[in-house]
């Protein structure tokens, strides 16, 4: 608490990354500074001169392609590919073998995030689905969905099923 009380009175050294990470500056020359220290750590990244700590205690062991690496980091500096590839693999599909291949691997299948709705007994994927057969306006329905649909929409959409059902062959009512 009093570091930052005194930081808030010393003056600003503007020009380095200091300014920018802890005191917040934004200033252009701050912000030059910061971009010329990422650029320089990106360098020294791929050369390999930066020291990675694979004993400290917050590095999690991580698998590439049947290869286990002691951190996120190495594994980023021996396979020369920036660490939030391997991170994001990580998140998005539970595995970091396709990271660094240089083409998305394929989305998994069956996890979409669709919803599955009943109207009036007949079952729709999703609200996009049911509103494309329905014919009526997405936007609107997710909404009404959302909020719970009143007993005007509900008709509404009755009448709309009964003309979809209309217009499809072998399908009446």
């Amino acid at each position: 608490m009093m570091e930052a009380a005194q930081d808030q009175l010393r003056p600003i050294n503007h020009g380095n990354s200091y300014a920018y990470n802890r005191l917040r500056c934004r200033c252009d020359v701050c912000r030059q500074a910061e971009l010329r220290r990422q650029k320089e750590w990106r360098a020294r990244n791929r050369a390999g001169l930066v020291k990675h700590r694979p004993n400290h205690p917050n590095c999690v062991p991580v698998r590439v392609r049947g290869v286990i690496y002691p951190s996120i980091s190495v594994a980023a500096a021996t396979l020369k590919i920036c660490p939030t590839s391997i991170t994001g693999q990580l998140r998005l599909r539970g595995s970091a073998d396709g990271a660094g291949l240089g083409s998305r691997s394929p989305r998994p299948r069956g996890k979409s995030g669709a919803k599955r709705c009943l109207i009036h007994g007949r079952e729709f994927p999703s609200i996009a689905a049911a509103a494309r057969a329905l014919n009526v306006s997405y936007s609107h329905m997710a909404r009404e969905f959302k909020a719970g649909p009143s007993a005007d929409y509900w008709q509404y959409l009755l009448s709309k099923l009964m003309q979809a059902d209309k217009l499809q062959p072998g399908r009446s009512a």
